[in-house]
């Protein structure tokens, strides 16, 4: 159990997000990414509103919540046919509430509310996917001895400030009826006390109805709000409790290349712990059980170091990517290894290597640590057709020093390329 004295750090994951574009569709999608960045952080933390609303969230803490996800996507007659081989396999496990009881997984929940209380209030506006009452109770139950609050005020003032500056450079870079459209849209939310994201996205969709012979350009121009609305959300809450951010890895995150440098290169590491499917499949027990180990630690504690821009120590890190990599190896061979079902076989398949590469970039004095599986796509998908993650570490930097191209709208970025930044 982390140690509320001595955690140095929290990753706010902005995968649980309802609002975002992004690929995660599966409950066992979230459970991979989730259990991939506990295995890399101190602590994960987790919004008070995205442990409510996300459906996907919900059902790897409530059995309950999973078979109402599995009844919606039997009944809905507009998503695409599932591989029946891998829809028999792929059960989800609904056991990762030991996580949350010993303070693994926080809820970042605003001072003043309870979760039963910000259930009542979301609900009322009519925000997609609303938890019911049972599940707020439960989760407020569960999560309170460990929660990290936070200043409401302070975070919608953070998300106000991003969207509008933002828009504002978007007014700049536009001209005619789009331009026009924006500079309505930034007047609209600087009236707004506070700017809410729920009545930003129905202003946007108000005004698509309103004007179905929209040009293309202020089509455009709605859809960069509604994304540039979901970056400052996503990042309000982390930049108030000074987290950091796991997320789709983006270009301006990582190190210039004309810049960087390797000062550490290590290869042919057990690669299973990076294996999507194999994660998602991974019991509790035995997460658990990983958590506690001293090389885990060791990295993890290295990481961190890293994130915060302190120079790591290579020796140190080299020794306990290898120690954690080769344990978790063994840990899912002792698993699965025995079992007829897909994860058995999956984990027979998996023959590839893992590479650790650690980079730094002297003028900016940062540093950059990619856990990742070189060749995952060349080799023979298993019956799942699973893939491999990749972990990257990065030191924060100021927006000035990123001198890379604009950041890509989530929906584009490819979320098993893992960020901790």
């Amino acid at each position: 159990m982390p140690d509320d004295s001595t955690v140095v750090e929290r990753i706010y994951l902005s995968d649980v997000d309802p609002h975002a574009s992004s690929p995660i569709a599966r409950i066992g999608d979230l459970r991979a990414r989730v259990v991939l960045h506990v295995l890399f952080a101190d602590t994960l933390l987790i919004g008070d509103s995205q442990s409510l609303n996300n459906k996907y969230f919900r059902s790897l803490l409530s059995t309950e919540e999973a078979e109402q996800v599995e009844l919606e996507r039997l009944f809905d007659h507009t998503a695409p046919l599932a591989d029946p081989i891998a829809a028999a396999v792929s059960t989800p496990l609904s056991d990762l509430t030991p996580l949350l009881d010993q303070g693994y997984i926080r809820v970042a929940r605003r001072v003043g509310c309870t979760l039963r209380e910000l259930r009542d209030v979301l609900a009322a506006k009519g925000v997609d996917n609303a938890a019911g009452p049972a599940y707020a109770a439960f989760l407020d139950d569960l999560t309170h001895a460990h929660a990290v609050d936070y200043d409401g005020v302070m975070v919608s003032a953070a998300f106000k400030a991003g969207v509008l500056l933002r828009v504002e450079a978007g007014v700049e870079a536009r001209t005619g009826d789009a331009r026009a459209v924006l500079h309505d849209l930034r007047d609209w939310a600087e009236e707004q006390r506070p700017l809410d994201y729920k009545a930003l996205r129905d202003r946007l969709f108000g005004i698509r109805a309103r004007f179905p012979g929209a040009s293309a350009d202020v089509l455009s121009a709605l859809t960069s709000v509604d994304q540039w609305a979901g970056e400052s959300y996503r990042q309000a809450l982390p930049e108030v409790l000074d987290a950091g951010l796991g997320s789709p890895c983006d270009v301006p995150d990582l190190l210039p290349e004309r810049r960087s440098h390797r000062v550490l290169r290590l290869t042919g590491l057990p690669s299973a712990m990076l294996n999507e499917f194999l994660l998602s499949r991974l019991p509790v027990d035995v997460l658990l059980e990983a958590l506690g180990q001293p090389a885990r630690n060791a990295l993890v504690g290295e990481l961190s170091a890293l994130r915060r821009g302190i120079a790591p120590d290579t020796a140190l890190l080299g020794a306990a990517a290898t120690e954690f990599a080769t344990w978790m190896s063994a840990a899912f061979t002792r698993t699965f290894a025995q079992t007829d079902d897909i994860a058995g076989a999956h984990l027979r398949a998996e023959r590839n290597e893992m590479s650790l590469d650690l980079h730094e970039d002297p003028q900016s004095a940062r540093y950059g640590a990619e856990l990742s599986v070189r060749d995952a796509p060349q080799r023979p998908q298993g019956p799942t057709g699973s893939t491999s993650l990749s972990m990257t570490v990065v030191t924060g930097a100021d927006e000035e020093d990123l001198e890379q191209p604009p950041r890509q709208p989530v929906a584009e970025l490819d979320a098993r390329a893992r960020l901790a930044a």
